[in-house]
């Protein structure tokens, strides 16, 4: 109950201030520095002030300062005239009983050229709207929730960690499961946490980010006989997921990633994860929450050529994604059968001493020792060769088949985040069309009871001439349905754009984790290359050493 109270006090705010400085066209950038001035942080954080003092800021703020431009609304318009009609013929009916009959003709002349004014004021007002195409170029700032920034360091600052994992025995009414243990550094944060609460983490942040990449989960699998190999892979795939949360600063400042990471009792846990079953979906653009309180809405042609380009480089990569999961444990096995044929090699060389060994144990004259130390030589450099490559298989499975593994899985997560994207422009696309056959098929009626326009509008257009002027019918026409198109078509613009900051974001951190995890990569077999150089030397002067007798025979190890 407290955070849904915190909530609608915020968002109580954030409609005052949208209602009073963005709709009424003053300066947002002026106004967030006379809030700086004051109040630290005062045009930054909302949560710092009252509701009254809001009301009180503001009213200073609009008494010193002049909106920018006046925006024409016509639904304002409409109401405009409405009120304007209503207090004309309350007067007149007044008058009907007072005046006499030429005052009252008078009046209804005077009315007349009241409405004929009214008339030149909308025609004026529609016909100064500019006739463009909208869905080509469309951009504007939604004010919408704030992020209540937590006291956390920063992504380069701390390190989020799964240290192991650890089964816990069931009872006689529960099942035995797996723990995983998160350590938070510097922070000192250390928690215990199962794959659901992994799971209900991603579900919360879904619900209240939406048009945010939120990164994958393993899938649930079912354990048989406790594979620890198993455990081990999705320890590292679940640290990649935290990690990867932390790479945003939205939600590493987000309240329930907080409290995932933080809260250590699990019965506190338990009643944090109770209380976000109060949680709806975000489906409103009020209601998302972002870093500074607003987010941009766009379409536009150049938007759109890169979300076509940016959607096929996805599927492509999803696509060698795949293939490269599929090779690295082709590798896997490669190497295992490698390593297996080079052990056994090594076998063949232990038999090959045991042959020579008892030929000399069996003679008295004529033994070649140096025969049983060739084939020892021969054994210790092929099961140290195979130590390696047994070596690399480990390298292999969290390097290569992991880290794949990992962001094949987040390919699949941006393609269901792009497609939330293509659903609101179906969505937005198919109602603007209905709704555009509908106007049109109402103006070429002409049945003005269906156009759903106040009648002293209706009026107004025929005294101008304006109900065969099809832009400014169309225009006014149907505003119920007109302004739910234009929120179908700021949900589609908010998807439009975020689609192309995600998918940027995104591809710009794959470089710098590649990157990243490549270097790491390429150390390590340095440091294989370097301990397999170490066999060779090692080999060759055990060779060298039954080859030149003046030398000293290694001991047989």
């Amino acid at each position: 109950m407290q955070y849904q109270n915190e909530s609608e006090q915020i968002n109580r705010k954030q409609q005052l201030l949208r209602r009073e400085i963005y709709d009424k066209g003053y300066d947002c950038q002026a106004f967030q520095d006379y809030m700086e001035q004051l109040k630290v942080n005062g045009g930054q954080d909302v949560n710092i002030w009252t509701y009254q003092e809001l009301q009180e800021a503001i009213s200073l703020f609009q008494t010193t300062n002049q909106p920018q431009m006046e925006t024409i609304d016509l639904d304002d318009v409409s109401c405009r005239q409405s009120e304007f009609n209503d207090q004309v013929q309350f007067e007149a009916q007044i008058q009907d009983e007072q005046l006499p009959k030429i005052q009252q003709e008078q009046q209804q002349q005077n009315q007349k050229q009241q409405c004929q004014t009214i008339s030149n004021d909308i025609h004026e007002e529609i016909v100064a709207k500019p006739s463009v195409d909208n869905d080509r170029f469309y951009q504007k700032i939604h004010l919408c929730k704030l992020q209540d920034k937590k006291m956390i360091l920063t992504a380069k600052e701390i390190n989020v960690s799964i240290t192991k994992f650890e089964k816990i025995q069931g009872g006689l009414l529960s099942a035995s499961y797996y723990i995983y243990v998160i350590n938070t550094e510097p922070i000192g944060w250390n928690v215990q946490r199962r794959y659901n609460d992994f799971v209900w983490l991603r579900e919360v942040l879904n619900k209240i980010y939406p048009g945010r990449y939120i990164p994958p989960l393993p899938k649930k699998t079912v354990l048989k006989n406790d594979q620890e190999l198993y455990l081990i892979k999705r320890l590292k795939f679940l640290e990649k997921f935290l990690q990867s949360l932390f790479q945003s600063e939205l939600i590493r400042h987000d309240k329930w990633f907080y409290a995932f990471l933080s809260i250590k009792e699990e019965k506190d846990f338990k009643h944090i994860q109770k209380l976000s079953t109060q949680l709806s979906r975000v489906t409103k653009l009020e209601q998302i929450i972002s870093l500074d309180g607003q987010v941009q809405l766009q379409i536009n042609d150049n938007l759109v050529t890169y979300n076509h380009e940016s959607a096929s480089l996805i599927n492509q990569i999803d696509l060698s994604y795949k293939k490269l999961r599929k090779e690295s444990k082709q590798l896997l096995l490669d190497f295992d059968q490698l390593s297996n044929t080079i052990y056994n090699m090594g076998q063949t060389c232990t038999d090959l001493y045991q042959f020579s060994n008892k030929f000399n144990q069996s003679i008295s004259q004529g033994k070649i020792s140096k025969l049983d130390i060739l084939y020892i030589s021969m054994n210790n450099m092929l099961v140290q060769w195979g130590n390696n490559l047994t070596a690399q298989i480990k390298i292999v499975q969290e390097e290569l088949c992991s880290f794949f593994k990992f962001h094949h899985h987040s390919i699949a997560s941006l393609k269901e985040f792009i497609k939330q994207k293509e659903q609101a422009q179906q969505e937005y696309e198919k109602f603007k069309s209905k709704l555009e056959l509908k106007k049109h098929k109402l103006f070429t009626q002409q049945d003005f009871n269906r156009w759903e326009v106040p009648s002293i509008q209706i009026k107004a257009l025929q005294d101008s001439n304006l109900t065969q002027n099809r832009e400014v019918c169309l225009a006014i026409m149907l505003p119920q349905e007109t302004t739910l198109q234009e929120e179908l078509k700021n949900i589609f613009a908010f998807y439009n754009y975020q689609q192309f900051s995600e998918i940027d974001s995104h591809l710009q951190n794959t470089v710098t984790f590649f990157s990243e995890h490549f270097i790491k990569f390429c150390s390590l077999q340095k440091e294989m290359l370097a301990e397999q150089k170490l066999v060779w030397d090692k080999s060759i002067v055990n060779f060298n050493n039954l080859h030149y007798p003046q030398q000293i025979i290694l001991k047989k190890t």
